[in-house]
């Protein structure tokens, strides 16, 4: 069973064990990178299975500040992860499912999010889109790997 749960600064070592495949870090970064940017706008999430954290993801409450195409106060979900020692098992569907009931008790203000998936990541893509998130049709191009699919996720 997934649950998702935030993830406190005094618990990250619940996460160091997640792998992050080579050709995965170009689109979420390192694991260093993932947990050690954090600040009073960004909430670190797990993803968990049968109690183990399996994934990662992030919330950030200034996403509309830095992006331009995001609603006013509008949050992002950035740097969602299931490690790569987990990926293939049905985790990442599973994540989506359970997130989107997860963010409306997380962020109850928020009439959705928003994010970007790198346009060379597709199976990404589809994951999102099978959870329920909507393409906007627009490409963002200020993305460090290249440009990147808008997705919009509804929570009111």
């Amino acid at each position: 069973m997934i649950t998702l749960s935030p993830l406190p600064a005094d618990r990250l070592s619940d996460a160091a064990h997640l792998e992050v495949p080579p050709d995965q870090q170009q689109f979420v970064g390192t694991l260093d990178k993932l947990l050690g940017d954090l600040s009073s706008d960004v909430g670190l999430h797990a993803i968990r299975a049968d109690g183990r954290v399996i994934g990662l993801f992030k919330t950030d409450l200034a996403y509309a500040e830095r992006h331009a195409f995001a609603h006013p106060a509008e949050p992002g979900l950035r740097g969602m992860l299931i490690g790569g020692q987990y990926q293939g098992l049905g985790y990442g569907k599973a994540a989506m499912a359970a997130l989107p009931a997860y963010l409306r008790k997380a962020l109850p203000a928020a009439a959705s999010i928003a994010l970007t998936v790198n346009c060379r990541n597709p199976a990404a893509r589809h994951i999102y889109l099978a959870g329920g998130w909507v393409d906007t049709g627009e490409i963002y191009h200020g993305g460090a790997a290249g440009p990147q699919h808008i997705l919009r996720l509804p929570l009111m």
